[in-house]
């Protein structure tokens, strides 16, 4: 059913619909083997090609600098394409290219791009076989293409606004789910504690005046009565050692299990392939180190997704006898030329607060190593 599909997977389904039907005329001229017809031909085939490369990874171009030298070739293949067929289809090919804009560039550089690209084929267009010699068709098939063009562009902007929306909500879902794992946790740990307060202030108390009591009676009674007041003062003072014993339990500092948290947070990433060394029980007894722990991890994945361009994340759990360490490492562009924003900022200053360490280095990727004393 189309309705599973992503936009991403349709916008290339609907650009590779639209170059296979340009392909008509490649058929029906085969026969006419000459070189302007090979120009064509291959032509046709690198805008194709290029085409199925930039949306094979799309939104995951590791530098900006590919996409504009991508749609910068695809441009000049539609007017070649124009030259050597001495028409005006390159033009459509050219609706293709308004597709893809708003998935490589910001608004006003889209804007830039398409205004650019209609005033290269309208230049163009007072070359080309009959058009040249009639300027009433010269200025309607502009704007035609140019309405055409802004139509396919805003088309492709709400999808590209409604993919990034739904990949917002995704995150948001994980990282409620995650974040529902803590206070899980935190709930029993607090109903825990809860629980030893109050049988040490109920329960505990009256034991204690039991055995005291006990232990005056039995110095009061002589004969046979004293042998079970004795006997009920041995027992009271047996629960009462068992009732601390069971309020020293639930006192004890409780567990978060900080690695089903942080796998939720990675469950069905958008866009990233996923690969984790996660205990299948991480246990943490701090709940603020824990919460800082899923935090950091959410703005590194956040940022992985965001500016990274990365298509593969890793994110590694590991606790030695004095430390817990959180490891991140993605395949993006790396932290070359790239300032530091309120994301990483925070990343060190939660770090610091519980005197941790943070590392970021840069070497075919990101690489941020997180390590938390205990």
């Amino acid at each position: 059913m189309v309705y599973r599909y992503s936009h991403i997977k349709l916008i290339r389904l609907a650009g590779l619909i639209i170059w296979f039907s340009l392909s008509v005329p490649l058929f029906l001229h085969f026969e006419i083997f000459n070189s302007p017809f090979i120009v064509y031909l291959s032509a046709h085939l690198g805008f194709g090609l290029v085409f199925w490369a930039i949306t094979h990874n799309i939104g995951q171009i590791s530098f900006k600098l590919k996409a504009w030298a991508s749609v910068s070739l695809l441009a000049f293949v539609v007017i070649l394409i124009d030259q050597v067929t001495n028409s005006a289809i390159g033009i459509v090919y050219a609706l293709i290219i308004s597709v893809l804009l708003p998935w490589f560039f910001s608004i006003k550089e889209s804007l830039s791009i398409l205004l650019a690209i209609n005033i290269l084929l309208a230049l163009q267009f007072q070359f080309i076989g009959e058009i040249s010699s009639n300027p009433l068709v010269h200025y309607m098939l502009f704007f035609v293409y140019l309405g055409a063009s802004a139509f396919s562009f805003i088309i492709s902007l709400v999808a590209f606004r409604q993919q990034n929306a739904k990949e917002e909500l995704r995150m948001l879902n994980t990282e409620l789910r995650a974040t529902q794992v803590l206070l899980a946790d935190s709930s029993r740990i607090n109903e825990r504690l809860r629980i030893s307060r109050e049988l040490h202030d109920l329960i505990g108390h009256h034991l204690t005046a039991l055995t005291l009591n006990l232990e005056a009676a039995s110095h009061m009674t002589e004969g046979k009565p004293q042998s079970y007041v004795k006997k009920a003062h041995s027992i009271a003072r047996l629960l009462l050692s068992d009732v601390r014993e069971v309020v020293g339990q639930f006192r004890q500092a409780g567990t978060l299990d900080l690695g089903q948290a942080v796998s939720e947070l990675l469950a069905g990433l958008p866009s990233l392939k996923v690969r984790s060394e996660i205990p299948d029980e991480f246990l943490v007894e701090d709940p603020k180190c824990a919460q800082t722990i899923l935090r950091c991890t959410q703005e590194l994945i956040t940022n992985t997704m965001k500016h990274a361009h990365a298509s593969e994340i890793f994110v590694k759990l590991e606790k030695t006898n004095h430390a817990i360490i959180l490891e991140v490492k993605d395949n993006g562009v790396g932290l070359k030329g790239f300032k530091a924003g309120n994301g990483l900022t925070g990343i060190t200053e939660r770090v610091k607060m519980l005197n941790g360490n943070v590392t970021f280095t840069s070497n075919g990727g990101t690489q941020t190593v997180l390590t938390f004393p205990y």
